[in-house]
């Protein structure tokens, strides 16, 4: 009786410490699943942040172009206008020295 008693306890040893190794197994394969897929998280965040910012940026850059040309524009047609209004001024300045002199 006491050689199966103790026959018993040792089975029942080896069991728990077969399901502590195994529950240590699987425990540290769940950790590592669970790193992989934060990295693989990580990784997919990080690609979508960066392609949110080349898209803002390829936006601002746009706009940008679009401002600038919308500013030599007005520039050039400024200028259009200064160079006339120079000219008619260049006009008016020699009939007045012409009428002055006469």
């Amino acid at each position: 009786m006491v050689e199966e008693t103790i026959r018993v306890i040792k089975e029942t040893e080896a069991q728990a410490e077969r399901i502590v190794k195994e529950t240590q197994e699987q425990c540290d394969r769940l950790l590592s699943e669970a790193e992989q897929q934060a990295a693989q998280l990580k990784e997919e965040q990080l690609r979508q942040a960066k392609q949110k910012a080349a898209q803002a940026m390829d936006a601002a850059k746009a706009e940008g172009d679009k401002a600038l040309a919308e500013a030599e524009k007005s520039i050039g047609k400024e200028v259009k206008s200064l160079k006339e209004t120079a000219l008619q001024k260049e006009g008016e300045a020699v009939d007045l020295i012409i009428s002055k002199l006469v």
